[in-house]
């Protein structure tokens, strides 16, 4: 349609030519795009914000706001969990900006140690059929910082499609210099107060990364019953959910006991035979030898409390290697610990026949074996817990060795008593409960990684005989001169080949950012942080971690506040994981995609070897199930004000696309409300009328209960209820009801509703553009942008970001709770007969007319005629007393509000008939009720 057919549309059915002529209904509208397109509405603004400097902080005597963003891994692009928590804080530093409060937001990447090595791994394998070992270290790590390069550059250009505010001045990267630096620094501080050791213990180690993982990057899966597993590299599903009873022959007697295993392959690795020492089943044992017969020795039986005899047959047998309470029982006895497997998971020299076979197809021939021998008494049902490796879903193995290992019982005390005593607030409080379970609960932290990206562990260590002895220091030439002074020269001195756990680097960002260990100006300035925000399943990778710390490095909490949102799930309520096949791109959404071109990306990441087959063909059949269509454009604005609509406190948010779309709707709602309103009342007089009209004073006070509501939403991070209340007021009050209703009020020649009119639609107008800025910061610049040229009351800023954010003490002198209830009937009136002439075609022309016994409404009604128009969207409505009615032969009634009664008057016999059975059949129903 093009400009002038639609301006004298406009013309034609919103006012008399006498108020708006086509002539200058052409002229203020040329250049005002028809209807609202996203793509060229965002396509120039981030330029704006950046050219400004908006980003960046600005003196202020004020108290800053201070946050970082999580910072996203570099094994790929960022996801719509990503755009959650990206939103949830753009939304708060604009806020904060426009409150004239100095606000930092500070972008980085993690380096993502064991996810990073994962994907390349897999990238050169499916590319190139090359290997790490193939390539070399030196040249590997060259490719690792490629990668990382090209996808900082992906991120980053994503993170401006979102339109996040962040300053781009502070962002830092987890292996640059001066973060290795902090790294380094951390690490000998908590050396020095001897809060780290070495200690060669049993570690969770994950057989397909190579590497050692911290407790909580095990999964544990519970089954009650035989269940197969994929496991990596393994062609076949595994069986597990059984239980393998094992006869032992006692030693010089025809006695024998029985052990039960889910393990039969761990065998070789048993070195006694444990039982509690209160056990009457086995007293007379304890002390005597059994046969092992796959060993082909005798071992011993001892006693020992931590045995549970209810637990299995009572008797345990002790393989100290591969299990926490046999490693403690044969520690307690001085036992031979013996490692059944190798770092690949496959049976070392102790196996003798079995040597070399992996793990799990060694599992099967041990049982075989055993039955062969004659000592496997049964296998049956068992119900257990199998721990996985959450990056790679491999079965973790407990692994005997020496590593690096950070104390953590004091610092979690500490963490423990910062949310006891008030001083850290968790947001929502229900999260506290498990903050308390997992520090009391925690345990000393493995922060050796067997990797080749990451942070080199700053230790080293000399050979002295048969003896290894270990120097902390910063640089190579530091352990030399420690080495050089303790014994002298031509000792040679190695740096450990280990690196560092990601999440080791990742605890002291909120600090280290911000120049720690240096006492830097930003450092003193910005820390601690206001708070931080993510989601609630990395609270205790990331969030516990970074208190502890905090608390023992800096003597500070690095954030008084934590807001964890819920885990993104799709429409259906699956989490969104490539192992579903449901992750969804955010420039997917914000630009739209064919189904076809949606199949290319996957195809792409396949053969890249981002995706595994497996996930592969979930992910296309996924996406033929949920997006037959493609996925329609829908704008950055739309998606954040989606993602900003549910409650993030919940522990799951289902996203659905069509809310979406919906909002992209609203957008263009918002847009021809604007022209509406330039059209009517672009050269008229804008200022406070004297004599104001009902309706007028209705929105006014409509207006400032919504600032009311969104600030406070704000304050305590509802931000669904912020979002509920702006559509509550613009899409129905604001546009649907309050706009329409002064289409009619603009044909009246009276003046002062004129004026009344003008004032409060450009009142509403400019404080709800000012509103929604934080939230769908492209539409609100791009629309205040254009009026200010036109209304004089809007202010004369390059963008919203300089502008005040409207703030309730502003508007209080609008509140009108009277007039607020009133017009509650008015409502509650237009529902009704909206729900009523949905039956009858307005094609006949009706007649409606409301009826009222109650003198006070009748006055109030004809006050409020046009809003009642307008909402209804019918012209021949018209109010009577009830003392001087009479009823038309050719009406239907329904009753109303008490007092008060509806007649539609239809001249056509047979759909007055149609009509008034279902008159009959709604009220014996009771269909019809009253909307509050």
């Amino acid at each position: 349609m093009n400009i002038i057919r639609l301006n004298s549309l406009l013309c034609k059915n919103f006012c008399y030519s006498k108020y708006c002529c086509k002539e200058y209904s052409t002229k203020c509208l040329s250049d005002f795009p028809t209807i609202y397109k996203c793509e060229d509405v965002e396509s120039t603004w981030y330029n704006v914000w950046e050219k400004n400097k908006y980003f960046a902080i600005k003196d202020s005597e004020k108290k800053a706001f201070k946050m970082l963003l999580p910072p996203p891994n570099i094994t790929g692009t960022l996801h719509l969990g990503h755009a959650l928590t990206v939103t949830i804080q753009d939304v708060l530093a604009r806020w904060y900006r426009m409150k004239d409060c100095p606000v930092i937001w500070i972008p980085g990447l993690d380096h993502a140690g064991i996810a990073t090595q994962m994907v390349i791994e897999k990238y050169l394998s499916k590319t190139k059929n090359v290997t790490k070992f193939n390539i070399g270290k030196e040249e590997y790590l060259s490719f690792i910082w490629k990668w990382k390069n090209q996808k900082e550059t992906e991120i980053k250009s994503q993170l401006k499609a979102l339109g996040a505010s962040l300053d781009w001045s502070k962002e830092y990267f987890t292996m640059n210099k001066n973060h290795e630096n902090a790294v380094i620094e951390a690490f000998i501080t908590l050396y020095n107060k001897n809060m780290l050791y070495r200690k060669k213990d049993l570690i969770n180690w994950c057989p397909t990364l190579h590497t050692a993982i911290s407790d909580i990057e095990v999964e544990n899966v519970y089954i009650t019953e035989r269940t197969q597993l994929q496991v990596p590299g393994y062609e076949k599903m595994i069986t597990f959910g059984e239980i393998a009873h094992i006869a032992y022959p006692i030693k010089d007697t025809k006695d024998e006991i029985i052990v039960a295993t889910t393990r039969p392959e761990t065998v070789f690795g048993d070195v006694a035979i444990a039982v509690h020492p209160d056990d009457e089943r086995y007293s007379k044992y304890i002390g005597q030898n059994v046969w092992h017969d796959l060993r082909q020795i005798y071992i011993p039986i001892i006693p020992d409390p931590l045995v549970d005899k209810t637990v299995g047959t009572g008797a345990v047998k002790i393989t100290p290697a591969h299990d926490h309470l046999d490693y403690t029982i044969a520690t307690n006895h001085q036992l031979d610990i013996i490692q059944v497997f190798d770092e690949y998971g496959n049976i070392t020299d102790a196996g003798n026949d079995f040597k070399g076979l992996p793990r799990f197809i060694a599992r099967k021939k041990v049982l075989n074996e055993l039955k062969n021998r004659g000592v496997l008494r049964n296998i049956s049902d068992h119900k257990m817990c199998i721990p996985r490796c959450s990056r790679s879903q491999d079965i973790v193995e407990y692994f005997l060795k020496e590593q690096w290992f950070v104390k953590t019982k004091s610092m979690a005390q500490k963490a423990l008593d910062a949310v006891k005593q008030g001083h850290l607030k968790i947001i929502p409080t229900i999260r506290e409960e498990l903050w308390y379970e997992k520090l009391n609960n925690i345990r000393d932290w493995c922060i050796s990684r067997q990797l080749w990206w990451g942070h080199r562990i700053p230790a080293y260590y000399i050979i002295l005989g048969d003896k290894i002895e270990w120097i902390v220091a910063r640089t190579e030439n530091d352990a030399k001169l420690i080495v050089e002074n303790k014994y002298g020269y031509g000792i040679k001195v190695d740096q450990d080949q280990d690196v560092l756990d990601t999440w080791f680097s990742s605890a002291i960002i909120p600090f280290a950012v911000l120049g720690w260990p240096k006492e830097t100006e930003d450092l003193k300035k910005y820390y601690p942080l206001t708070l931080m925000e993510t989601g609630y399943d990395i609270m205790f990778f990331w969030v516990a971690r970074m208190v502890m710390l905090g608390l023992e490095l800096t003597n500070q909490l690095p954030f008084n506040e934590v807001v964890l949102h819920g885990i993104l799930c799709d429409a259906y309520g699956k989490k969104m994981s490539k192992t579903v096949g449901n992750i969804i791109s955010p420039e997917n959404v914000i630009n739209g995609i064919t189904i076809n071109d949606l199949t290319t990306q996957i195809t792409e990441s396949y053969n890249t070897g981002i995706l595994n087959k497996t996930n592969f063909k979930r992910m296309l059949s996924a996406n033929k199930k949920i997006f037959p269509d493609g996925i329609p454009q829908c704008g950055a604005d739309a998606l954040r004000m989606t993602l900003c609509s549910f409650n993030i406190k919940n522990e799951n948010i289902n996203f659905d696309i069509m809310q979406c779309r919906a909002n992209k709707f609203f957008c263009n709602k918002i847009w021809q409300a604007s022209k509406y309103i330039l059209l009517m009342t672009g050269e008229k007089l804008y200022q406070e009328p004297k004599n104001i009209s009902i309706i007028d004073r209705w929105i006014l006070s409509q207006l400032s209960l919504m600032i009311d509501t969104v600030n406070d939403a704000f304050m305590q991070q509802d931000f669904h209820t912020s979002i509920a209340s702006i559509k509550q007021f613009l899409h129905y009050k604001f546009c649907d009801f309050y706009l329409e209703a002064t289409k009619w009020g603009f044909r009246n020649e009276n003046s002062d509703i004129i004026m009344s009119h003008t004032y409060s639609l450009r009142t509403c107008l400019e404080v709800s553009l000012r509103i929604l800025a934080p939230i769908m910061p492209y539409v609100a610049d791009d629309l205040y942008k254009r009026l200010s040229t036109k209304f004089s009351e809007f202010l004369s800023v390059p963008s919203l970001m300089e502008a005040p954010y409207p703030m309730p003490e502003q508007f209080n002198k609008w509140k009108d709770n009277t007039i607020d209830k009133n017009i509650h009937k008015v409502e509650t009136m237009i529902f009704q007969i909206r729900h009523i002439m949905n039956n009858v075609s307005k094609k006949l022309n009706p007649e409606v007319h409301i009826v009222t016994s109650n003198s006070e409404d009748f006055s109030f009604f004809n006050e409020t005629i046009n809003l009642i128009k307008g909402g209804s969207k019918l012209k021949n409505i018209s109010i009577h007393p009830k003392h001087n009615y009479t009823e038309s032969e050719n009406s239907v009634h329904y009753p109303l509000i008490p007092d008060c009664t509806l007649f539609i008057i239809i001249k056509n016999s047979s759909v007055l008939e149609q009509v008034q059975k279902i008159s009959r059949e709604k009220l014996s129903n009771k269909t019809i009720k009253i909307l509050t």
